[in-house]
């Protein structure tokens, strides 16, 4: 079978699809409790970035950056799962975009309890 390699358009693919992909990757990994809310100092610098629940999204230069804001569990090691976190994200662009993710940030923002674990 010969695989066809001229093109016969453009294709695009929206920021905020970018955003859900990596929303969706990040739900997946073991140890993320949720989503955290972004900063509203980094919501303001990232204005003209897309974001999305815990997610913003910086693509300028064929360059794609993402933060992500999470709330962990409180029985996982934070380093092991943050890499986890970033090596999903990579993954899951790279499979279904194919375009190469320059940078995962991820910004741990509370670790979260059960009220009985407080106890």
């Amino acid at each position: 079978m010969n695989e066809q390699t001229e093109s016969i358009g453009r294709i695009e693919v929206a920021p905020d699809v970018l955003a859900m992909i990596a929303y969706f990757a990040t739900q997946r990994v073991e140890g993320v409790a949720k989503m955290a809310p972004v900063p509203a100092d980094a919501a303001r610098l990232f204005r003209r970035h897309s974001r999305h629940d815990g997610i913003v999204l910086d693509y300028a230069d064929d360059r794609i950056r993402f933060d992500i804001y999470v709330i962990m569990k409180p029985d996982v090691n934070i380093m092991e799962t943050s890499q986890a976190l970033q090596t999903a994200v990579i993954e899951a662009i790279d499979t279904m975009v194919g375009l190469p993710v320059t940078a995962v940030n991820v910004h741990v923002e509370d670790v979260v309890y059960m009220q009985a674990e407080a106890e």
